[in-house]
Formats: structure tokens, C-alpha cells, sequence
């Protein structure tokens, strides 16, 4: 029974002990200093992707419709693909003092209006989250934010 304790209190403390990486690292840092257009998000309730846009910082967001040189923004359904799982095994046998990546890949959608010319974009996201447990001590744990980093340089970069 002591075993049991102990492994279900090992694998509690262990997953609670994660951060957000992103990939190429170069996207970490980066920064947009031009001018950010004007957009009216058309579908807000999808929360989720309002907040990882709206961190990103790409456009400034407004809720004036009417005007025709603002770009209007339709939010598809965030997408997320697990990846492996089998390097958690060995941060479990080595207790978190192995740091393990697990690169989940996630797809950013939205549609682009400017006036009648549409263009759909299509972001894959570098973000891999990392189990290992100095990241107790970490405050890096907004996967939003790390979303909208990913984005804002992704968006500029291609």
C-alpha cells in the first residue's frame, strides 16, 4: 500500500511540474514593431482562440464593425494532436531530474476580410511542453501567452 502512496504521490507531484517551450527558438523573442491593422473579431465566443489572438498582438482588436478598412477575423476551432507519451516514463524513473519534451502539435485557423478579399491562414504552433521538476519553481505555465508568441512570429515569418 505504501508503494501505491508513494507512486500516486510521485506521478502528482511530477505532472504538476511542466513548462511551455517554443520552437525554433528564435520565436521566443521575437517582436513586431510596425503598425498593427484594426480587426473585428466576428465569432468571440470562441474563447480559447480569442485569447491566443488577442495575445499575440498581431492585430488591435476593436469592436467597430462598420468601418470598412478594419480586417474582419473569423476564429476556427483550435486544433491539438498528442504526440508520444513514452518519454514521461523516464522522467518518472529518473523523478522529474530528466527534463522530457513532449511536442504536441497545434493548429491555429482564422480567416482574414478586407473588404471582399478573404484569405485563409493556417498556423502550426512550435510549442512542446516540458515535465521536469525544477519547473515547480517556473512561472512560464500561460499556455496562452506562449500560443500568441508562437503565433505573432509565425504569422511575420511567412
Amino acid at each position: 500500500m505504501r508503494i501505491i502512496t508513494l507512486l500516486a504521490l510521485l506521478v502528482t507531484m511530477f505532472s504538476s511540474c511542466y513548462s511551455y517551450k517554443i520552437y525554433p527558438k528564435e520565436y521566443r523573442s521575437f517582436k513586431y514593431e510596425g503598425e498593427k491593422e484594426k480587426a473585428f473579431i466576428i465569432n468571440p465566443e470562441l474563447s480559447k482562440e480569442y485569447r491566443i489572438l488577442k495575445r499575440s498582438g498581431i492585430f488591435q482588436i476593436t469592436n467597430d464593425s462598420l468601418d470598412d478598412s478594419v480586417v474582419k477575423i473569423r476564429l476556427y476551432p483550435f486544433e491539438r494532436f498528442y504526440g508520444c507519451a513514452e518519454p514521461v516514463l523516464l522522467g518518472l524513473f529518473t523523478l522529474g531530474q530528466f527534463p522530457v519534451l513532449l511536442p504536441d502539435t497545434y493548429w491555429f485557423t482564422f480567416e482574414e476580410t478586407k473588404r471582399s478579399n478573404t484569405v485563409k491562414r493556417r498556423f502550426q504552433l512550435g510549442i512542446a511542453t516540458r515535465y521536469w521538476f525544477w519547473d515547480i519553481f517556473a512561472f512560464n505555465k500561460k499556455f496562452d501567452q506562449k500560443a500568441g508568441q508562437t503565433l505573432l512570429a509565425s504569422y511575420y515569418n511567412n
